[in-house]
């Protein structure tokens, strides 16, 4: 029980100054810095947005190279270590810099996702592994993103904030410090920790067993596609911003309030859902995911676009209902795929998982990008939740646990 609740309060923690966490703080001062100062347009945001995740699209590079390569005898802990501290240099870096330009930007953006993607992979393998020897698989991936929830729910407003008062340059030294204390973290409390070493021959054996199935092959189709519907978040940021007249700390705001429903929805599916039929959840979630991407339409609506306090009301209600359906949907995603992974090869299998569902999300951002430049706002909402719908065809082919463990 000590061991469980000591992993417990490492994984909240290292999610907690994640990208998805505290480190997503410079996310909404960058989006004004391309939008405001380097000028680039709707589309031009999105395709940006989708390069500069590339690292997380390459995650079983990372995931093969902590398998079968270990850092010092270590495949997990000192590879955390070693990312962390590199992704706090590529924050140190653009907090020197005193003007920036697009490809600067984009370059030392997407060679620090290299490093926050390693370090995503090598926290995953740890949890998988580690979560199915102590039969809490469930709790550690539910504990992560409460932890990721709370840290959003203060980068929210303090991102707005800081999109607003402050330059990007203090804004980049800020986020430098908290990769710096998952390294201390990881240092501190995952000393002298057992670690299993893999020999190549068996690395293949079970790379071979988890990979070369019909039913992984099934999964990873699956997860793309569920990943893939077009995106409307570039476009709708500047609509937020250009038409609905949101101002930064409003924005920043309402990014804390659906922290605030994701946590709710963390909580609910790490304690009340234990004995939920999963195939039934899963469908539940496709719904929701498409019910969501229609009731973006009102914002459209010319008595919500003219009335300000109502398009206010709206999206707190948008953000925390939501927020918590669409936390349950991802957290059934993640388990989903973890459930199929094999320990012993985590960090190479739940890394092609997830980089598959990253690809989904760079082709989502592409393909929506392409879309709003030829249909429109309107119509592009209509075609990702037509799409996000149509992935309930796909679910007749799964096989399923019957229950969440």
């Amino acid at each position: 029980m000590a061991s469980k609740l000591k992993y417990l309060i490492i994984f909240a923690l290292v999610y907690f100054f994640s990208p998805n966490g505290l480190s997503s703080l410079p996310n909404l001062s960058i989006n004004f810095l391309l939008k405001e100062t380097l000028k680039l347009t709707a589309s031009q945001l999105a395709y940006f947005s989708a390069i500069s995740i590339l690292g997380w699209a390459i995650k079983p590079l990372w995931g093969l190279i902590s398998d079968l390569i270990p850092l010092k005898g270590s495949r997990r802990r000192n590879y955390l270590i070693l990312t962390s501290l590199i992704a706090a240099f590529c924050w140190f870096i653009l907090a020197l810099t005193p003007n920036y330009n697009v490809w600067f930007l984009l370059i030392v953006l997407t060679f620090s996702s290299f490093a926050y993607a390693f370090q995503d992979v090598v926290t995953d393998a740890l949890m998988i592994e580690l979560g199915k020897r102590e039969n809490a698989l469930r709790e550690f991936q539910g504990i992560q993103w409460i932890a990721v929830s709370i840290a959003q729910i203060i980068t929210g407003f303090t991102g707005g904030l800081a999109a607003s008062k402050l330059s990007p340059q203090i804004t980049f030294l800020i986020a430098f410090t908290f990769p710096l204390i998952t390294a201390l973290i990881t240092y501190l409390l995952l000393k002298n920790e057992p670690e299993s070493i893999l020999r190549f021959k068996e690395f293949t054996s079970s790379f071979k067993y988890a990979f070369l199935n019909k039913e992984f092959l099934l999964i990873t189709i699956f997860l793309f596609l569920w990943n893939f519907s077009p995106s409307y978040g570039a476009p709708f940021f500047y609509y937020m911003v250009d038409e609905l007249k949101f101002s930064k700390v409003l924005i920043g705001t309402l990014g804390s309030i659906s922290a605030i429903g994701s946590a709710l929805g963390a909580i609910i599916f790490t304690s009340f859902l234990r004995k939920v039929n999963f195939k039934k959840l899963l469908i539940f979630s496709i719904l929701i995911g498409g019910l969501g991407t229609f009731f973006s339409l009102i914002y459209l609506l010319n008595f919500v676009k003219n009335n300000y306090n109502l398009a206010v009301g709206l999206s707190i209600f948008d953000r925390i209902v939501f927020g918590a359906l669409g936390m349950i949907a991802f957290l059934t995603m993640l388990t989903f795929a973890a459930q199929k992974t094999e320990s012993l090869v985590a960090g190479s299998m739940f890394a092609f998982l997830t980089s598959i569902i990253n690809l989904g999300s760079i082709g989502s951002s592409f393909l929506g990008g392409f879309l709003y430049d030829k249909v429109g706002l309107g119509p592009l909402i209509v075609i990702s939740g037509l799409t996000s719908l149509a992935i309930l065809i796909f679910v007749p082919f799964l096989k399923f646990n019957d229950t969440i463990k």
